[in-house]
């Protein structure tokens, strides 16, 4: 079964030596995963002075990603500035792949002005969005997953997918969503799920995994490393813990990288 998988975080080697390109490369390896989502790192975690004049992240992980077929790129915007809709644009101009947005690392309202600005211009260059979701230890007001809904209702032509599926407090307000929302859009990115240990706010488990499955099909769910967060002995876990889900084969294949190609539309 090929395994394509979303939510990388990349870093320079010189901000994050676990986490550079190279490095997702070698756990991709050990772990049998064919193709990945690469996330480029935010602003506040990306150092100017290492890349080329003019670098900013998105110009940087288009750049490293450029010649190699088997790695996807996110971009990320600067809620600090007022240029939401031109940096959303060059995100598109530079072939990245979508967007990853944390309104809780960013502290942005998930229903803001300048989020609204932002989906807009996503929607318009037809651009994927990935959020994180679920308690990251800032106003749960600005993200509260049922603020998602806004999102799918203003925005109809948008994809995107809450990572962690509202995480261990929200699982039940991120399944909402989705089922209100049918019709292949709205993904639930199965990311960190299945650890007790290092990521029990998101965990989930096999027996909700199960109950999402069963509210909203396979369809809609998408697998993700969390890389470098999670190594690749726990990424070999989560993979092992979907094949263990009672689903047929077909939806494992879906979930494992079939859903991750549609929802970049490459399919």
């Amino acid at each position: 079964m090929k395994i394509y998988a979303n939510h990388a975080h990349v870093f320079q080697k010189e901000v994050r030596e676990d986490g550079t390109i190279d490095c997702l490369k070698r756990v991709m390896d050990i772990c049998g995963i064919e193709r990945a989502v690469a996330f480029a790192p935010f602003y506040s975690l990306f150092d100017c002075g290492v890349g080329r004049a003019g670098d900013n992240p998105n110009c940087w992980l288009a750049a490293q990603i450029e010649h190699d077929d088997n790695l996807y790129g996110f971009g990320v915007v600067d809620f600090e500035r007022d240029d939401l809709d031109a940096q959303v644009r060059q995100i598109s101009a530079l072939g990245l792949n979508g967007i990853k947005l944390h309104p809780a690392f960013q502290k942005f309202r998930l229903d803001g002005e300048k989020a609204f600005a932002v989906y807009r211009a996503a929607e318009e260059e037809g651009l994927p969005v990935s959020f994180h979701s679920g308690v990251h230890w800032h106003r749960i007001s600005d993200y509260n997953v049922l603020l998602h809904d806004e999102i799918a209702y203003h925005f109809p032509k948008l994809r995107f997918s809450m990572e962690h599926v509202g995480g261990y407090s929200f699982f039940k307000e991120a399944v909402a969503v989705m089922v209100n929302n049918r019709g292949g859009r709205v993904f639930a990115g199965l990311t960190s799920v299945f650890d007790t240990e290092m990521n029990r706010f998101w965990y989930l488990g096999r027996t909700r995994v199960e109950e999402l499955l069963w509210q909203t099909g396979a369809e809609q769910c998408i697998f993700g490393l969390d890389f470098p967060y999670n190594n690749a002995e726990r990424i070999s876990e989560a993979i092992s813990a979907v094949y263990s889900l009672s689903a047929t084969d077909e939806d494992k294949e879906k979930i494992l990288g079939g859903n991750l190609m549609r929802f970049i539309r490459l399919d």
